[in-house]
């Protein structure tokens, strides 16, 4: 099952088709950590319509690996791929650390990659840190967690902070691993506790401030004042989330079913729980946010998929009572024989269409390429293919100007027709939500009064527009 839904994001990975809107922003940002131009920063000033509201790390690491393979794009993609793999793989380790059997720990790592191929298959290989933020952090916890009753030793500890931390500077959204961690500390083991606050305090100090003093304050601008408005809708969408992982949330629930007599067995019980209870409210949390997106959800993922791995490693007869152990994995994989064969059958429809849609993409991408001085792209993927620069972000661009905070020359460049060529993405929910939440979307408002046009159509509702007085379009 997992092979058969994986093939379709391996087979599409090197084509240039654009598979969320976050792929091409990485991209750009990828390759600005590497340029080191001081006219085009990794964090620019304010004011400007590039935007990056994302920790460093990432960037430098896929701009090595996008150096290496020729398109950041495809590496990063690449690279989330085997990412995810690999947190699969520490999930199933984090289960045997924890005292769980190795039954137990092969069904936690196959539920978290069979549900992320699913529930959350859009960020299966697609250009974005998010798995390669929690492969390493779950590095951190399986440095942490202590072998059968031992306690944690300090070194182990102070290995474990270091590479939290450093996932928290790959991806900052990151948040129910570190609380969980120390407020299981704090309760088990104060030694430790101190040992995971002071170095994880220094590390943030010093990733901060070599942050600063490698980008400048517009680090520090760019990532804690982000503007971003907030929906309830999103939070409803969190909702619907988690309940296609209610079979899995069940299954976790039977950790509490049975009163385990080794201490240490109750200690790991403890932190999963605490895991699960604050990634499942970070996760809610975080969907409040106009444009985030599942991924906020995968903490609660990871945490329900080592809940289910200790569960299955319980003895038959724990504590006099007699326990199935077939039942948690019954449970927990009963809501995939409803989602797999819904979306094997969507892989196999797009495989199908693969060489058409790569064909669409292309004439875009080439359409774009030929076009002569600066254009705009909705669909950033686009712009990078077709080696142009980057002018505007337009979601993190219409958040801003709908925050009201700060002025933006878009309505001035597109008042001079300054883009030649723009391309929007119908698709996307940036208009939408931006009608909902005041009424208008500036940035097409923009565009109708400076007399942009339809000129052309592209894959996937995507349109090209050019202002009338650009020679060679058609008023």
């Amino acid at each position: 099952m997992l092979a058969l839904l994986l093939a379709g994001p391996v087979l599409t990975l090197p084509h240039h088709i654009p598979l969320n809107p976050n792929e091409g922003w990485n991209a750009y940002l990828a390759a600005r950590a590497l340029a080191g131009d001081p006219a085009r920063p990794l964090y620019p000033p304010p004011g400007a319509m590039v935007f990056n509201n994302y920790p460093p790390l990432s960037f430098p690491l896929l701009g090595l690996a996008g150096r290496l393979g020729g398109d950041m794009i495809v590496a990063g993609r690449l690279v989330a791929l085997l990412a995810l793999l690999t947190s699969a793989g520490l999930v199933a380790g984090c289960v045997r650390r924890m005292g769980g059997t190795q039954a137990g720990a092969t069904l936690a790592g196959l539920l978290m990659a069979l549900y992320a191929a699913t529930s959350f298959h859009a960020y299966v290989a697609m250009d974005d840190p998010q798995w390669l933020a929690h492969a390493i952090m779950l590095a951190g916890l399986i440095t942490l967690l202590p072998a059968g009753s031992d306690r944690p030793r300090p070194g182990r500890v102070a290995a474990a902070a270091l590479l939290i931390v450093a996932g928290g500077f790959v991806k900052h959204n990151l948040v129910a691993l570190p609380l969980a961690v120390t407020v299981w500390l704090a309760w088990y083991d104060r030694r430790a506790l101190a040992v995971w606050c002071g170095v994880g305090a220094l590390a943030l100090l010093a990733g901060f401030g070599l942050a600063t003093r490698l980008y400048g304050p517009a680090f520090l601008t760019d990532l804690l004042h982000h503007a971003r408005t907030l929906t309830a809708s999103g939070l409803a969408d969190g909702v619907r989330k988690l309940a296609e992982l209610s079979g899995l949330l069940l299954a976790a629930a039977l950790l509490w079913a049975g009163s385990p007599q080794d201490p240490a067995a109750r200690r790991m019980r403890a932190f999963v729980t605490l895991f699960l209870a604050i990634g499942a409210a970070t996760g809610l949390l975080e969907r409040m946010g106009d444009g985030v997106s599942a991924n906020a959800h995968l903490e609660t993922l990871v945490a329900a998929c080592l809940a289910v791995g200790l569960v299955r490693s319980r003895p038959v007869h724990e504590g006099g009572r007699p326990f199935a152990p077939a039942l948690p994995a019954c449970l927990s994989t009963l809501p995939l024989l409803l989602l797999a064969p819904i979306q094997m059958t969507h892989e196999v429809r797009d495989l199908r269409a693969l060489p058409a849609r790569t064909t669409q993409w292309r004439t875009a991408i080439d359409y774009l390429r030929a076009t002569p001085g600066p254009v705009a792209c909705e669909t950033l993927a686009l712009c990078y293919w077709a080696s142009k620069d980057e002018t505007v972000d337009f979601f993190n661009l219409t958040q801003a100007l709908l925050a009201g905070h700060q002025a933006y020359p878009f309505a001035d460049i597109v008042r001079r027709h300054g883009f030649a060529l723009v391309e929007l993405d119908r698709a996307a929910h940036r208009h939408a939500d931006a009608l909902a939440h005041s009424g208008h979307d500036p940035l097409t408002q923009a565009l109708d009064a400076a007399g942009y046009v339809p000129v052309r159509g592209g894959a996937d509702r995507t349109i090209f527009l050019a202002a009338p007085t650009i020679p060679g379009r058609p008023i």
